[in-house]
């Protein structure tokens, strides 16, 4: 029964964010519910799909596998649909957050503005674009801030999983009022990608995620 709530819970986020834009269908959208470990599950034991991708999130120290449910192409790069089996949703553009769905804190929409693309990126030179934010509870809608971004050695605490922090490219955002957000990219399918990332949405609420299984 408690499955069965999760599943329609999940059912029902996902013909939310259908009725916001027009998504394409991954493989996952025909099987969402069978991909999906169940609760408890040591996610990092288990036998994956490999015709669906995952994200392994950890949060609080929880951590789940999501299932990629639906890719939106966007002309500032493809916006990917996350779904956990507790019926969280993870939207992710270039890597980053640009909307949550179920978390302690959520950001439930994000909006760059001159948010230069990773590989355009001199790792000698800072830059900053601004951002505006809604964010729930506490019904706070267009947050502006100004973030810095700049590359960053490789960190020796991450919660990296698979691969060695140094092999990878390390950025690092900054704004007011929140903790350093850090990226880990590398070079996949020909395009330079984020791998792994830690972001907080509040001072005392931080996840990170990273693309799971790492090959």
């Amino acid at each position: 029964m408690q499955r069965l709530l999760f599943r329609i819970k999940i059912l029902c986020l996902a013909l939310t964010v259908l009725s916001l834009s027009a998504c394409v269908h991954t493989p996952v959208s025909q099987t969402l519910f069978d991909a999906i470990p169940a609760l408890g599950q040591d996610v990092d034991a288990i036998s994956l799909n490999p015709n669906l991708r995952y994200l392994r999130v950890a949060v609080r120290g929880r951590v789940v596998l999501m299932v990629l449910g639906y890719i939106e192409p966007h002309a500032e790069g493809e916006i990917n649909t996350w779904y956990s089996s507790e019926g969280e949703v993870l939207r992710l553009q270039n890597g980053r957050v640009i909307a949550t769905i179920g978390l302690e804190t959520d950001w439930r929409a994000v909006r760059n503005f001159s948010l230069p693309a990773w590989k355009n990126l001199d790792e000698s030179t800072t830059v900053s674009y601004r951002r505006e934010r809604d964010e729930m509870p506490g019904y706070r809608y267009g947050i502006a801030e100004t973030v810095a971004l700049y590359a960053i050695p490789a960190p020796s605490n991450s919660k990296l999983k698979g691969v060695p922090a140094s092999d990878l490219r390390w950025f690092a955002e900054s704004s007011d009022g929140l903790p350093l957000a850090r990226y880990a990219l590398r070079i996949t399918d020909g395009e330079l990608r984020v791998i792994y990332a830690e972001q907080c949405l509040s001072q005392e609420f931080c996840i990170n995620w990273q693309t799971w299984p790492i090959n």
